[in-house]
C-alpha cells in the first residue's frame, strides 16, 4: 500500500511538470490576451502582440530542519522550480530540492536527499499589495521525498522514495518587470522508512521545516 502511494505521487508530480510546461509550445490566441470584457485589438506592425507573462522560472538556496524522531541532520538544499499562473491569484509549481547530509545509525553514512513538490499558491495579488508590488501567499501540495544513502566498500544502504504533504507561506516582491525575489516556510509531514533495512516495511511519521530564499525569472 504504502509502494503504491509512493507510486501515485511521483506520477502525479511528472503529470503537473508536463501541465506546466505543455502550453509554452502553444500560441495564445488574440482574444485570451485581451483584457476581459475589451475587444481584442490588432497586431502591431510586425504582427508581434505582447503576451501576459505567466511562467516564473526560480534559483533559491534553503535551509532543511527535521524532527528529533528522525534519523538525519538538517541541511541546506539547492532548488530549481517552473511556476505558472492559472489565475489570478492562483497559481501552479513543480520543485526539485537537492542536498547532502549524514544517516545517524551506528555507522553514520553520507547520503543525498532529493525533494520532489507539486503545490497550488494561493496569493494575494490584488488592491493595496499589488500597487506595493509584493504578495503574501500560502501553500499546499504533495510530493516525493528520496533519501540514497552511500556506503563504503561492501556495505549496500537502501535508496527510499517516501511521501511528503507539504504547506506554508511566503512573501513574494517584484523587481521590475522581469524578476521576482521570495521567501517562504514550508512544513512537511514525511512517512520515513528505515534507512538501513530494506525489508522493514514500516515508516516513522515525522515533520521538516524548510526555510527558502528564492529568485525568480518571468517570462
Amino acid at each position: 500500500m504504502r509502494a503504491g502511494v509512493a507510486t501515485r505521487a511521483r506520477i502525479a508530480l511528472a503529470v503537473l511538470a508536463l501541465t506546466l510546461a505543455a502550453p509554452l509550445a502553444v500560441p495564445t490566441p488574440l482574444r485570451a490576451q485581451a483584457p476581459a470584457g475589451s475587444e481584442p485589438v490588432a497586431p502591431p506592425p510586425g504582427g508581434f502582440v505582447p503576451l501576459e507573462r505567466s511562467y516564473a522560472l526560480g534559483v533559491g538556496v534553503a535551509a532543511l530542519g527535521w524532527d528529533d524522531d528522525a534519523p538525519y541532520d538538517d541541511l541546506m538544499l539547492a532548488s530549481l522550480a517552473l511556476e505558472r499562473t492559472v489565475m489570478r491569484g492562483v497559481r501552479g509549481r513543480a520543485g526539485v530540492g537537492y542536498g547532502e547530509t549524514t544517516v545517524l545509525l551506528d555507522d553514520p553514512a553520507d547520503t543525498r536527499i532529493l525533494s520532489l513538490d507539486l503545490q497550488v499558491l494561493l496569493v494575494a495579488d490584488f488592491g493595496p499589495f499589488r500597487a506595493a508590488g509584493v504578495a503574501p501567499y500560502g501553500l499546499g501540495g504533495i510530493g516525493s521525498l528520496v533519501v540514497n544513502p552511500v556506503g563504503e566498500g561492501d556495505r549496500e544502504l537502501p535508496t527510499r522514495s517516501q511521501t511528503q504533504l507539504t504547506w506554508g507561506g511566503g512573501v513574494l516582491a517584484r523587481l521590475g518587470s522581469r524578476w521576482q525575489a521570495r521567501v517562504e516556510a514550508v512544513r512537511a509531514r514525511v512517512e520515513l522508512a528505515d534507512p538501513e533495512n530494506s525489508e522493514n516495511g514500516d515508516t516513522t511519521r515525522v515533520q521538516t521545516l524548510r526555510w527558502e530564499g528564492r529568485i525568480d525569472w518571468v517570462f
